[in-house]
């Protein structure tokens, strides 16, 4: 009976609930899919939003709202379910409310994964063909190729990061008409005043959303701790002292070469005693969250690629500004670490297969090489300074020309805060785009 009255609790405040005001994500989700939908994600990414989203474009087209359930499981009075508890659930709400019978019920699952065996009682529901089930959380588990072996082939997964920078410029109210002639409007200035705001606060929509760089603060600070907390320390029950100095110094190398050789000599000058298989683990898991993300080298031979330094890179710049504010001035990393955020977007989406880094034997290096199906389809450079014809420039584009060779790849691009050019170097062409036009082109 308890879990019953907790039910009642949470069903009667959603019947009150007034949906809030949303800015729209562009990110696309069937309405009516014949699979289980999986929304995934980092932690305060916009998974619970981009649900409410749906529930409001349902009810825009006149369905009834009695057919429509959302529960979220990170609830207060909704610890510790398992899948027994869900079936007290569906008959609660039947209690509750008056469901046209004529037509699905849509419910939306968040943070599913809280509740034990959810999977099996899942794949019960969807295969009675009553209900359309969305499910969402902030672990890779609910993604289609972790996801239960029950569920395997009845779900496909949607990845929803932080705001894009399209989505980012639509919350700052900030509208492009034309892309190629607005780079020679007086509102360059603008949008490059904004691109910075992007670098070095992030796009967590409520820290876009908020006006006062306190606030933006306090509450970059407070994801970290829950993504600490309650998404590494609590659900996979770490120790949370060697957890701590393992992020902070993972944090530290954005965008650089790591090896967990390097962390492990790194935590044992602080007198932190572990195993290497323990600091393998606390990647893997903030990787599971979506909060590292280890970028292997290119290489046609594997063992190259498991022998190498991963390039590693975070989910949003303002949790690494959270951290180590010092790093605002480090403009040609926050670009990197954004331009690889974007890239996973794409990967997430479907646009590009795989992104690697390129570095051969004489320690040149390419920052991005992009994969789509099973070529290689573009090399990128990330550069904060290089409109002069500097050793910087010259260094990048020799880099880029080298691996063009090697990877007989013809698509040469560097990303640039504000240089847009086209240039032929040793008859290759190399195109130089401001990093606000990239973010901005699909």
């Amino acid at each position: 009976m308890m879990r019953e009255t907790d039910f009642k609790i949470v069903f009667a405040e959603w019947k009150t609930t007034h949906l809030p005001a949303l800015i729209e994500r562009d990110i696309k989700i069937p309405a009516a899919p014949e699979e289980i939908v999986s929304i995934i994600g980092p932690r305060q990414a916009g998974k619970t939003y981009r649900m409410f989203q749906m529930i409001k474009e349902l009810i825009s087209k006149n369905f009834p709202q009695d057919n429509i359930l959302y529960i979220n499981f990170e609830h207060h009075r909704l610890r510790n379910l398992d899948a027994n508890d869900l079936e007290d659930m569906l008959k609660i709400f039947y209690q509750m409310f008056s469901p046209d019978k004529n037509l699905p019920i849509y419910l939306f699952l968040d943070e599913i994964q809280n509740v034990k065996d959810w999977d099996k009682w899942t794949r019960r529901i969807y295969d009675s063909r009553k209900y359309k089930v969305f499910i969402s959380g902030s672990s890779s588990k609910l993604s289609s190729k972790e996801i239960a072996t029950s569920l395997r082939g009845r779900n496909i997964d949607f990845t929803i990061l932080p705001f894009s920078f399209k989505e980012f410029l639509r919350a700052e109210g900030f509208k492009i008409e034309d892309l190629e002639s607005f780079a020679y409007l007086e509102e360059r200035g603008e949008i490059l005043k904004l691109t910075e705001k992007f670098l070095k606060f992030g796009s967590y929509p409520k820290v876009v959303l908020s006006q006062d760089e306190k606030i933006k603060e306090k509450i970059l600070q407070s994801y970290y701790n829950a993504i600490f907390y309650r998404d590494l320390v609590e659900r996979y029950r770490l120790g949370p002292v060697l957890l701590d100095a393992f992020l902070k110094y993972a944090i530290s190398c954005f965008s650089k070469q790591i090896s967990i050789s390097k962390i492990y000599n790194y935590l044992k000058t602080l007198g932190l005693k572990c195993s290497k298989s323990t600091l393998i683990k606390f990647l893997n898991v903030s990787c599971e969250v979506f909060f590292l993300f280890p970028v292997e080298i290119f290489s046609y031979s594997v063992k190259d690629k498991k022998q190498y330094p991963r390039k590693l890179y975070v989910v949003d710049n303002g949790i690494i500004i959270s951290i180590y504010p010092e790093y605002k001035d480090k403009i040609g990393r926050l670009m990197e670490n954004t331009v690889f955020v974007e890239l996973k977007r794409r990967e997430f989406e479907g646009k590009i297969s795989q992104v690697f880094y390129w570095k051969d034997h004489q320690q040149r290096e390419v920052d991005f090489v992009v994969k789509k199906g099973g070529k290689i389809t573009q090399l990128i450079q990330v550069c904060y300074e290089i409109e002069n014809y500097s050793a910087t420039k010259e260094r990048e584009i020799r880099n880029l020309s080298k691996a063009s060779k090697e990877l007989k790849c013809k698509d040469l691009l560097v990303i640039t805060w504000d240089y847009k050019e086209k240039e032929t170097y040793k008859n290759k062409t190399i195109k130089y785009t401001p990093l606000w036009k990239w973010l901005l082109e699909s």
